[in-house]
């Protein structure tokens, strides 16, 4: 519904207006801009709050800064006089979840505009997701097997060798996620409306992350044990690889408005109709809050279904190893699916998520799924991994420089058209 727009070759194609709106705390979208700018189009961006204005960069003076410090409420009719005013042909933007990006795609439809929704990737690690329109949720990847055939059959022939995987650095992005924070509190007074799409204040995160650290200073040895023995046991076991509470992906695609109340549910289910001889391991998000102490909570709710002796929980250890071990996997919609199809382990998906096709996930209940849990079918997985991979993913990181170097390469490369994506839903 918006349209399409490929910049092309700036020797042969009209300049363009176009207009950065949030990114993630990190360089990448400062870069990107300064290369689009180089290349002869016009480029804005608008700042919401700290965390934008110090990451906005513009080492080469030629990206238009402008701020936005009015209340929410006031946002729909901002964007389209901007949009009028600015001329604006294309909009980029990371998470179209964001209130702030909510009623910015909304008024892109209206206008026109063309839209590129930038998210982390859904093929981890080294690549990085970059859809038109909108991305998880919103994204224009068919829901059915056939035209996901038709597309891998008619996809373009791929240039150049596979490279490795750029690997993130996930100090860096969490001291640029400390700076955008400190950001936040520093240039308040010039951004005083702005509300965060975080549901959490800082002061809570700040104690939440306080208390996990703790937590895993405490529980390490004990982890480290957990971990490598679901990573190498022969016995049969379900594992479940929590998402974070704060994730659009629950908020927003899911159900379940919070991850505990699908824990709840799948440990009741796992109670009543797994089989006796089968375990079950929950493995924390890496980079949870800790504002909800998930080892005690699963634990209590364990010890109320006397399920004590078969129900684990650890932070770390290799995933790819443990979906490889496991009997099955049990989750909301975690970019895990994507790895999950690609080792040939059954699946349950209890959120929306582009993966949840017949033939690729089980489509029957939780309750039936312990007893005798369905593999994908291998051939169609792997032509489905294909599609993502060829019309919804770029490679590159958003942390590390090699990474945000080759990903502003593939994006620009995407925004002339040279590396395709499907039209926008």
């Amino acid at each position: 519904m918006h349209a399409e727009t490929s910049l092309g070759s700036t020797a042969t194609m009209a300049r363009l207006n176009v207009l950065f709106l949030q990114g993630l705390a990190t360089p990448f979208f400062a870069r990107l801009g300064e290369k689009l700018a180089a290349d002869g189009h016009t480029v804005h961006r608008l700042n919401f709050c700290g965390a934008d204005w110090i990451f906005r960069h513009d080492r080469l003076n030629n990206i238009i800064q402008h701020r936005f410090c009015g209340k929410m409420q006031t946002l729909p009719a901002f964007y389209r006089d901007f949009f009028s005013r600015k001329r604006i042909d294309v909009i980029i933007l990371f998470g179209d979840c964001r209130p702030v990006h909510r009623v910015a795609c909304e008024a892109a439809q209206e206008a026109g505009t063309t839209v590129y929704v930038f998210d982390e990737g859904y093929i981890r690690p080294g690549f990085v997701t970059l859809e038109l329109g909108g991305s998880n949720g919103y994204s224009s990847m068919p829901r059915r097997i056939a035209p996901i055939e038709g597309l891998f059959t008619r996809r373009p022939a791929r240039h150049g060798p596979d490279l490795p995987p750029v690997a993130t650095n996930m100090g860096r992005r969490a001291r640029m996620d400390i700076a955008g924070h400190a950001a936040n509190l520093m240039y308040k007074v010039r951004f005083p409306d702005y509300r965060g799409h975080r549901p959490a204040t800082l002061d809570a995160e700040a104690k939440g992350w306080f208390l996990r650290i703790l937590r895993t200073a405490r529980h390490r040895r004990a982890d480290r044990a957990t971990a490598t023995r679901f990573e190498q046991t022969d016995k049969p076991f379900f594992l479940v690889p929590l998402q974070l509470n704060s994730d659009y992906q629950i908020r927003v695609h899911s159900h379940y408005g919070g991850v505990v109340p699908f824990i709840h549910e799948v440990l009741s289910s796992f109670a009543a109709h797994a089989p006796a001889e089968h375990n079950l391991f929950f493995k924390n998000h890496p980079l949870d809050n800790g504002m909800i102490d998930y080892r005690s909570l699963i634990a209590d709710m364990a010890r109320e279904l006397k399920l004590e002796s078969r129900v684990f929980f650890a932070s770390g250890g290799d995933l790819e190893a443990m979906v490889r071990s496991a009997r099955g996997v049990v989750l909301i919609n975690s970019t895990v699916g994507y790895a999950t199809l690609r080792l040939g382990t059954p699946m349950k998906v209890m959120g929306t998520a582009l993966y949840d096709l017949e033939g690729l996930t089980d489509q029957r209940s939780l309750d039936t799924f312990w007893q005798n849990p369905t593999p994908p079918q291998q051939r169609l997985a792997d032509e489905f991994l294909t599609v993502v991979r060829t019309y919804t993913q770029i490679r590159g990181d958003f942390f590390s420089d090699a990474g945000i170097a080759l990903a502003v390469g593939e994006a620009v490369k995407v925004i002339n058209g040279e590396i395709p994506r499907l039209p926008a839903a």
